[in-house]
């Protein structure tokens, strides 16, 4: 019992100088309060590092978001510009085509098409206030389209040589053959009235005669596609494939033969 009574103070003596010892080294306390500050901080330093990283997600959406506005923006205005390009092109050849003419041209935009079906008619931008009269024909730098059959103030309706109304005197080159041009309901185009012994052959050309009033001599239409026998057997036909495609038509040049 009394070994035991004299270990202990030992032992309370011991402990007591351990922790003066502690509490006076600077160095021990400064490392103890980093542990404690180091584990108490972990957490926090974790839930900010989380903000910070979805703040990164939230900016980079952001600035993503801008790219993609801004790719859509310099896509748009590259159209546009191509659009502009491919329009001068266009005015240019037709501003060429219109020098070649000797009557008085007017070049006009389309603005509509016939809702029914896009081959039979067309709405340009130019009426009677321009200029623009009935019965004019109307032609692309690649050759005749259609005739003016009703002119507005301010606009006119262009009959297109596919529609099943049309009728445009025309000859075959080289071998000079007449017949008259009309359109169809499928929207083709065919010379009618060929004499059986016309010497007619595929991709010849086919060329206004001039026979009429509203039509100026010798202005293309278009080549021979296909040649065939009307069923009465009295004259050959031919499918003629125009040089501009009528879906395609944005600009023109009207022509007064007057």
């Amino acid at each position: 019992m009394f070994k035991r009574i004299r270990k202990f103070p030992a032992k309370l003596f011991l402990l007591i100088l351990i922790i003066t010892v502690v509490l006076l080294n600077p160095k021990i306390i400064a490392g103890f309060k980093n542990f404690t500050f180091g584990i108490l901080t972990k957490p926090v330093k974790a839930l900010s590092g989380v903000k910070i990283y979805f703040k990164r997600i939230k900016n980079l959406s952001e600035e993503n978001l801008l790219l993609k506005q801004r790719v859509a923006s310099l896509s748009i205005e590259l159209a546009r510009k191509k659009e502009i390009s491919s329009e001068n092109k266009r005015l240019r050849l037709l501003l060429d085509f219109k020098e070649t003419l000797h009557y008085k041209t007017i070049i006009s935009k389309v603005i509509a098409r016939d809702s029914t079906d896009w081959r039979r008619a067309i709405i340009i931008n130019k009426g009677t206030r321009d200029g623009i009269r009935e019965h004019a024909s109307s032609a692309t730098a690649k050759g005749l389209i259609g005739t003016v059959v009703d002119a507005g103030p301010s606009s006119s309706k262009i009959m297109l040589i596919t529609d099943p109304n049309s009728r445009v005197g025309v000859i075959i080159e080289p071998s000079r053959e007449s017949g008259v041009l009309i359109g169809s309901p499928e929207g083709e185009s065919r010379v009618i009235y060929l004499s059986l012994d016309a010497k007619i052959e595929r991709g010849d050309k086919v060329l206004t005669c001039g026979f009429s009033a509203f039509f100026p001599k010798g202005l293309a239409i278009g080549r021979v596609r296909e040649i065939g026998l009307e069923k009465t057997g009295l004259y050959k036909y031919a499918v003629v494939d125009p040089f501009e495609d009528m879906g395609k038509i944005e600009e023109v040049v009207c022509i007064d033969t007057d």
